[in-house]
């Protein structure tokens, strides 16, 4: 399988709350500050880069905000197209209602402050709608009523309407910038996603170290997806198989994966990644000659630096997650468990669970000879 590169798309939008003599003497097109709200999940936010990007490149002189929870940060710490991040903290939302009224007051008059003109809800649930709302913006552009959940439509005044509410997501969260008169034709993937300095010569000591390992390797899954987690003991059939032909391989871990991790190494003879931050992780990831593991974020940092990706696509449609051109990658789906129009969570977990060692062995293979590409390369 292939991807598809940013393409312009028309979408239909539509307006309420912002008055005839408003509209007509000024549209969003015309702002100066804009406040991004994507509050998570890492990769998620990840895929939102190329919009943030996008928006730098043609409002160069524009104040940006964007609007993140506490635990996400840290996977865009090199993102230098937001001149401020405001951190919405998620424990203090989980704490009670006192503290969490306090962090919402807290967060409402830091933005306030900034004055932004135009919020993109790049999320689309109840909670971003309620920050978005929150912010002061005069415009609030989202997602109609179709492509959002929890009501968050209620709670913003421009809409786009998506014609493929299963499109890449990098795709999907370009959209809204076609209210400001910004289109996703040009997009600059690869610029978007940048280590910091010290996080690269940290990764680049350890991969040198390390004899320069070809294959990364994520298992892991939020705990919320774990049935969707290949079987370790196929991982250690795939690795050691790999092993045997000289293919070196690391297997990275997030919080609460370190086990499983550890597990797949000691079966298969690969190597155990140590503890990472996840700015350290992302750059780590942009060493590899392939990456192959699951539709988590580690799957995002790595093509977005140009790193071939093997991925188990499961319960959603491979276009929503696969890479875009022209960085290589093959999904991997049992799909005689697929049911096309199905709800993810619906889905099967067979559609991860069943995919053959062979079928992953010989994916890998192929992506291993076409290398890593450079920003250069990739075209954008």
């Amino acid at each position: 399988m292939g991807g598809t590169g940013i393409q312009p798309v028309d979408c239909a939008y539509y307006g309420h709350g912002l008055g005839s003599e408003s509209m007509a003497n000024a549209g969003p097109e015309t702002a100066s500050s804009f406040l991004v709200v994507r509050l998570g999940a890492i990769g998620d936010c990840l895929r939102a880069l190329p919009a943030v990007g996008q928006l730098r490149r043609r409002r160069p002189e524009a104040k940006i905000g964007w609007v993140v929870e506490d635990w996400v940060q840290g996977a865009l710490t090199g993102c230098t197209a937001v001149d401020r991040f405001h951190t919405l903290n998620r424990g203090e939302l989980r704490s009670g209602p006192r503290r969490a009224l306090a962090e919402i007051t807290r967060l409402t008059a830091e933005l306030r402050a900034e004055g932004y003109e135009v919020a993109l809800d790049l999320h689309g649930r109840l909670k971003s709608g309620v920050v978005t709302r929150l912010s002061g913006a005069r415009w609030r552009i989202g997602y109609a009523r179709k492509d959002t959940s929890e009501g968050n439509h209620l709670f913003t005044n421009l809409h786009v309407s998506l014609e493929d509410t299963w499109e890449s997501r990098v795709l999907r969260f370009l959209r809204p910038l076609e209210l400001i008169g910004i289109g996703a034709d040009g997009a600059p993937i690869h610029e978007s996603l940048a280590p910091e300095a010290a996080d690269l010569d940290t990764a680049r000591d350890w991969h040198e170290a390390a004899g320069r390992p070809r294959l990364a390797v994520y298992p892991g899954t939020s705990a919320g997806r774990a049935g969707q987690r290949w079987p370790s003991n196929k991982w250690s059939a795939l690795l050691g198989r790999l092993m045997g032909e000289g293919v070196r391989a690391v297997v990275l871990w997030g919080p609460e994966e370190q086990r499983l991790a550890a597990e797949i190494a000691d079966g298969s003879g690969a190597e155990l990644a140590p503890p990472t931050t996840l700015g350290q992780m992302t750059a780590m990831l942009g060493l590899f000659e392939c990456y192959v593991g699951a539709d988590t974020a580690a799957l995002h940092m790595s093509w977005m630096q140009g790193v071939p990706c093997v991925f188990f696509s499961g319960p959603k449609p491979v276009r929503t997650i696969a890479p875009l051109e022209p960085v290589p990658w093959r999904a991997l789906c049992a799909s005689r468990y697929f049911v096309e129009g199905r709800r993810p969570g619906r889905q099967s977990q067979k559609t991860v669970t069943e995919v053959s060692v062979e079928e992953a062995l010989a994916a890998v293979r192929e992506l291993l000879g076409t290398g890593r590409l450079e920003k250069d390369e990739q075209g954008r």
